[in-house]
């Protein structure tokens, strides 16, 4: 009996300097450098936010190191990701399109999101519809004249399949009835300098990859996509005001983390997210691409998202989209 009850307090004791160690341990985050996944190529609006939120968080007192892993619209790095332990060591920037359209296409990457977990939304990106320079279109009207005049002849630039560069696009394509065929890349980077050189006839892509070409004049902004005009494009016209009503898409990014990181890892990133995106220096900075800095709860991103689920749904289903379109 007494070997027992030894037993038995030794036990307790064990799980209590556990316990305690484990609190202590998560007082103390960060005590280790952070990683924060970006699942696209380097030049996209992805890595913009990642430098942004890696600046802030050095403020927690450890170096951030941003990691680029791109490839299948993100799945390779947001799979990376879901895989690493939830301590708070290792985050992911992802797209609004990794969790509201790749999980209707993906069985891999619904499996992935249901081993993730949001933080805060980082900001939105108004998207813009974008021609080469050498296209002999100067208006949204006439770009779609000139779609109609040539059906199926033509290739749209995307940023990969299921994006929300590729959905965009389709909406687009159903709200115009134009017929235009996707031609995916591995992310903004590559597919713009195509766009450029006029391999691909138009693509809708965000502010931070195609404002610097815009204002070069390498390319024409046709429309915005959101309901309100671009503060970085003011004369750039909206596709709801021109020839769409009620069109209004935006990109959003958000900060995600490992199912189960603990709360109190959640509670000092989240009101440093909101400090960074709130800074002058971070407002200026993304404002100059077009972008509008935000920041929310978690409970805010999952409601969003499940907004958008339901928009996407639809669109999927009418352009019979697939990963491999």
């Amino acid at each position: 009996m007494h070997n027992v009850s030894w037993k038995k307090l030794f036990a307790s004791l064990a799980c209590g300097s556990l316990c305690l160690m484990g609190a202590a341990n998560a007082e103390q985050y960060p005590d280790r450098p952070i990683t924060l996944i970006a699942p696209y190529p380097p030049g996209g609006a992805t890595d913009l936010y990642a430098r942004s939120v890696a600046a802030g968080l050095d403020e927690l007192g450890q170096s951030v190191v941003v990691e680029n892993r791109a490839g299948a619209s993100g799945i390779i790095g947001a799979d990376y990701a879901a895989r690493m332990a939830p301590d708070g060591y290792t985050m992911l920037i992802g797209a609004s399109s990794m969790f509201s359209v790749l999980p209707l296409l993906s069985e891999r990457m619904s499996g992935v999101y249901e081993k993730i977990e949001p933080i805060s939304i980082l900001g939105f990106n108004p998207s813009y519809v974008v021609v080469p320079a050498t296209l002999p279109v100067n208006s949204i009207q006439e770009l779609i004249a000139y779609l109609k005049k040539n059906p199926g002849k033509y290739g749209y630039g995307s940023a990969g399949a299921g994006t929300s560069q590729h959905v965009f696009m389709e909406l687009f394509k159903q709200r115009a009835d134009v017929d235009v065929f996707p031609v995916q890349y591995k992310g903004s980077g590559p597919m713009v300098i195509d766009l450029i050189a006029d391999r691909v006839v138009m693509a809708i892509e965000q502010g931070p990859a195609v404002l610097a070409y815009i204002k070069s004049g390498k390319l024409k902004a046709l429309a915005v996509t959101t309901a309100k005009r671009s503060e970085a494009l003011p004369n750039v016209p909206t596709l709801a005001e021109t020839v769409l009503p009620g069109f209004d898409v935006v990109t959003w990014f958000a900060l995600y983390a490992p199912k189960g990181v603990p709360q109190n890892v959640i509670d000092k990133v989240v009101p440093q997210i909101a400090k960074t995106m709130a800074s002058e220096e971070v407002k200026k900075r993304l404002g100059a691409v077009g972008v509008e800095a935000a920041s929310s709860t978690p409970e805010d991103v999952v409601k969003r998202q499940a907004a958008e689920t339901a928009l996407w749904t639809d669109v999927i289903a009418r352009s019979k989209i697939s990963l491999e379109n």
